[in-house]
């Protein structure tokens, strides 16, 4: 797996972080005089479904390593991100909150005026580190050491952007974020806590698996999700028009996959883009497992497993055929949810699971938490202590509040509030075609919506049909727009006042403009 210039470039890192850490401001001394605070391993991963791990149920393929961490620490079946899309949320994980508060919105980057957790955990006596995608520029703030992928990178032969400049190291890209995550370790001062972001680039789009893993699905056929036909009849006008559905692969992949055999229907065409699809999707996640594997085995060897914080979570959920669709951004449970696994031997009952609502928010202030540090006034989120020590508190959110901003790929900017049962939809503004991949005829395309959906969880769990004009769901839909205005009221996110329709329904008033402007870098690069 490793060739000698990724070992010479593993030690030139080694190097460069003994120079940082001698010049890194040090507490050293109070460390020794105080309790044993956690180290803390938090991998991200990229557009990682939990429909594709283990723990989660995968009908598809095991996953040990991850599946390890819920078996000795903690699942959490609703972990939901603020709006699904890579940037804004990794802006709402370091800074714990919300895009219209940090400037996180859609493809705006997030203000460093707002300070994230590791910076907190730096000037609390923490070493840091971050290696793999950033994704919020070049210059991460908060970390002795970074070795991070320019933008989202690449998987064979990786550029690395470090402190002392680029190189390209030669091998799959999640096995040298492992390799470059490791030698870091092997080199922190032992006599302090520390704290390293392991952010791997996989499962993004263009899924190339690792050669190891290039044939692991040869000769089977992967099953497809019931909704994979679904037509939309039953849904909103404006979520019928996007081309980011699995027929359209090929104007990403067409590539890399080349065309389908001749001859084929509809349906057989676009199960072999299925198939194609999720067979180097899973290559990907694959590489994931095994290399999270080997951080936990380098836990085990070096005794730390018991005072050592374990996080596995993605930047958020993705499609993976679910609707007819793939890539995220939707208010849909595949989209919005988040596989959250934590393993901390000192308070988690191992086993453990929790349907308890949690968002991205909340990861920043219960790092901060167990750290032993303060928590800012002004995150949004809140500590999960209570939830990871198996308590049930009674004032915990029974209700998440959901925004999307982008205008791309002809789909709709929607806001929304998602409780126990329902989700309340609102699709309002531009329907964007300029993103490079347009599809049919653009002026029938291109418009601007103002459109309601209210999904039901408990009768239609695959959010397949909008209930919203049923007379049925008056009440239900007057009392989620309520919700929803008390969330946007309480985050900061109020809308303009406007007197309820006579229906008494719309009692969200005007919002203001939600573009944030589509794309505009070349279709290759455009993806987040």
């Amino acid at each position: 797996m490793k060739t000698s210039a990724r070992f010479a470039a593993i030690v030139a890192i080694t190097v460069a972080w003994n120079a940082a850490h001698a010049a890194a401001p040090t507490s050293a001394a109070a460390a020794a005089t105080t309790p044993r605070r956690p180290n803390i391993i938090f991998f991200l991963s990229d557009d990682h479904a939990y429909q594709t791990i283990g723990a989660y149920g995968s009908k598809f393929m095991p996953t040990p390593n991850l599946d390890r961490i819920a078996k000795e620490g903690i699942r959490f079946d609703r972990a939901f991100c603020t709006e699904s899309i890579c940037g804004p949320s990794r802006a709402a994980i370091m800074t714990g909150k919300y895009g219209h508060v940090s400037g996180a919105m859609g493809w705006l980057p997030y203000d460093h005026k707002h300070r994230t957790f590791a910076e907190y955990l730096r000037d609390g006596g923490y070493q840091t580190a971050l290696v793999g995608k950033y994704h919020q520029g070049n210059d991460p703030v908060g970390y002795d050491y970074h070795d991070i992928l320019p933008g989202q990178g690449v998987y064979h032969n990786p550029t690395f952007i470090s402190a002392q400049g680029k190189r390209v190291i030669p091998g799959f890209v999640s096995d040298i974020i492992a390799d470059l995550s490791l030698a870091w370790l092997e080199q922190r001062d032992p006599n302090r806590p520390f704290a390293i972001c392991i952010n791997d680039k996989a499962a993004h789009l263009s899924w190339q698996p690792a050669k190891r893993y290039e044939s692991l699905f040869d000769g089977k056929d992967l099953p497809e999700p019931a909704s994979i036909g679904d037509d939309h009849a039953k849904r909103a006008e404006a979520v019928k028009p996007t081309w980011l559905r699995v027929d359209q692969l090929l104007r990403w992949q067409g590539k890399e996959w080349g065309e389908p055999p001749a001859g084929l229907t509809p349906e057989q065409r676009r199960s072999w883009l299925y198939q194609k699809m999720m067979k180097s999707y899973l290559g990907c996640v694959a590489g994931i497992d095994d290399n999270v594997g080997r951080v936990l085995d380098w836990l085990d060897r070096n005794d730390l497993a018991e005072d050592t914080i374990v996080i596995y979570s993605s930047d958020q959920g993705f499609l993976l055929g679910e609707h007819g669709w793939f890539d995220k951004r939707w208010m849909l449970e595949e989209s919005q949810r988040m596989p959250l696994l934590v393993r901390y031997p000192r308070l988690i009952k191992p086993g453990s699971v929790t349907d308890a609502m949690v968002l991205n928010t909340d990861f920043a202030p219960t790092l901060l938490n167990l750290a032993g540090l303060p928590v800012p006034a002004d995150m949004q989120g809140r500590s999960l202590r209570p939830l990871l020590a198996g308590e049930a508190p009674a004032d915990w959110r029974h209700s998440v509040y959901y925004r999307y901003y982008a205008t791309e790929y002809a789909m709709p900017p929607h806001y929304g509030v998602r409780t126990e049962r329902y989700k309340l939809i609102h699709y309002q503004g531009p329907i964007g075609v300029d993103d490079g991949t347009p599809t049919g005829d653009k002026k029938s395309i291109a418009r601007t919506v103002d459109e309601w959906e209210l999904l039901d969880l408990k009768a239609d769990p695959g959010e397949t049909t909008n209930f919203y004009h049923d007379p049925k769901y008056q009440a239900v839909a007057a009392d989620l727009h309520r919700e929803l205005d008390r969330l946007r009221r309480e985050l900061g996110d109020a809308p303009v006042a406007a007197a309820p329709a006579a229906s008494g329904l719309n009692l969200q008033g005007v919002l203001g403009p939600m573009n944030s402007g589509p794309e505009t870098p070349p279709p290759a690069t455009r993806r987040k």
